[in-house]
């Protein structure tokens, strides 16, 4: 009886767990980070040329907001801190590009067939630069701005 209970706990903790979001990660890391920026979507535009905000402007439409995170110094130790959270949290690896020391990786979160969040690591030259944006986008959507 008591295994059977066990089983039953077990399984509805496991369905009950969520996946974290970016966001979890920003605010744990945002002190001890060289430069943290969050932004509403509809800022952006503000800090793009006209010619760069037109490739982006269907991402930023089903946008809702923006965190980025730089790091210099601990830079090993902020990649292995956010190779768990990616791990833990359940992002998909769409892609990553190694050339040398310099790595790009790009995850998604997707739930109910929604692409919830995309994040983007890029570390290069001792430093970790990561991208955080909180979305609402279907696998059409995705595709069309890839195009």
């Amino acid at each position: 009886m008591k295994n059977i209970i066990l089983v039953l706990i077990i399984a509805f903790f496991s369905s009950c767990a969520t996946n974290t979001s970016f966001n979890t990660f920003y605010q744990n890391n945002q002190d001890d980070s060289d430069f943290s920026l969050g932004l509403n979507s509809s800022l952006i535009r503000s800090f793009l040329p006209d010619e760069d905000f037109e490739e982006v402007k269907p991402l930023l439409k089903k946008a809702k907001h923006v965190r980025i995170l730089v790091f210099s110094e601990n830079f090993e130790e902020k990649t292995v801190k956010f190779d768990r959270f990616i791990t833990k949290s359940k992002f998909e690896k769409v892609i990553k590009i190694k050339d040398n020391d310099d790595k790009i990786a790009f995850f998604t979160l997707e739930q109910k067939d929604k692409i919830k969040e995309v994040v983007l690591e890029i570390s290069s030259d001792g430093d970790l630069v990561l991208l955080g944006l909180k979305t609402n986008l279907t696998q059409e959507d995705m595709e069309s701005i890839i195009q």
